[in-house]
């Protein structure tokens, strides 16, 4: 380590001292305002580099959890509910939009630049392809509800008077 020159005398400090001393052995100036910036320094060059907790590395870990506080938010309050209309289609609307974002954010993982930790890209496409899967399959759902819903709307009534049974 580089001594530490007095502002008032020029006189240096050895590197060892710099820990101990506030005051200038030679013409006793306060020093501890220099030993503090001294100090920072040290510290900032020896300490590590931050690591990057980037926007794309949190999105692509969302797109994995997402799923998955879906489907327990889901299981839970399936429970708690009880079988409340209202309640199971807002708790069904909160559990899709915990998907649909964790899509999203997934192929903004994908699509981002390059550059990013490792792992960045796989987490992003097993989230597109988990995400994706439930997605489609909650679509294939609601079509085919609408189908059914359909279907046994548009049954006639049956007829009276006339039996194919009986033949009058």
């Amino acid at each position: 380590m580089d001594p530490v020159t007095c502002h008032m005398c020029q006189g240096g400090i050895p590197g060892k001292e710099i820990q101990t001393l506030k005051n200038c052995p030679s013409c006793g100036a306060d020093l501890s305002a220099l030993v503090r910036r001294r100090l920072a320094q040290l510290a900032a060059k020896n300490a590590p580099p931050p690591q990057p907790s980037s926007f794309i590395a949190r999105a692509a870990w969302f797109s994995l959890l997402a799923p998955c506080f879906a489907i327990v938010v889901n299981l839970l309050g399936r429970q708690a509910l009880g079988g409340s209309h209202p309640g199971m289609l807002m708790l069904g609307a909160v559990c899709s939009l915990f998907v649909a974002v964790g899509f999203i954010f997934a192929l903004i993982a994908f699509f981002a630049p390059k550059g990013e930790e490792k792992g960045t890209m796989r987490k992003a496409i097993a989230g597109i392809c988990i995400n994706g899967l439930i997605l489609c399959f909650a679509i294939l759902s609601f079509l085919t509800h609408q189908r059914v819903a359909a279907r046994e709307s548009k049954t006639p009534p049956p007829r009276k008077g006339w039996s194919y049974i009986s033949g009058k």
